[in-house]
């Protein structure tokens, strides 16, 4: 499955050796044309249904969390089922802001019964 967003992209896979080869290839073919991926922003990371139980078997800690434009990804479990589900929450930093703007816009409204 293949998400984009602007600049940005989320790229699934349920073979890591999938996606090492696709991210090496995708790194190849943009060379072509003269960029290049971000080394800050790129990775690849375990996430989905097994990832947090094969991490434990490993002895690594829980799955990573990541931000995709405007929200923050992590691995979690139904409280009714215990099954996996893709939590998301609101990227904190960017409603805020949002809120911020938009209460700024209404300060600069007309009162509604004054004059």
């Amino acid at each position: 499955m293949v998400v984009l967003c602007a600049d940005d992209i989320v790229v699934r896979f349920e073979n890591h050796a999938d996606a090492k080869r696709f991210l090496q290839e995708w790194k190849e073919r943009l060379q072509k044309f003269g960029l290049e991926l971000h080394p800050d922003k790129t990775r690849l990371l375990e996430f989905g249904r097994n990832a947090a139980v094969n991490r434990k078997e490993r002895g690594e800690d829980k799955p990573e969390m990541f931000s995709f434009p405007g929200f923050t990804y992590m691995c979690g479990k139904t409280r009714k089922t215990g099954r996996f589900i893709a939590k998301r929450k609101t990227f904190r930093k960017r409603i805020s802001a949002k809120l911020r703007e938009l209460k700024e816009e209404l300060r600069r409204w007309p009162r509604w019964g004054s004059g």
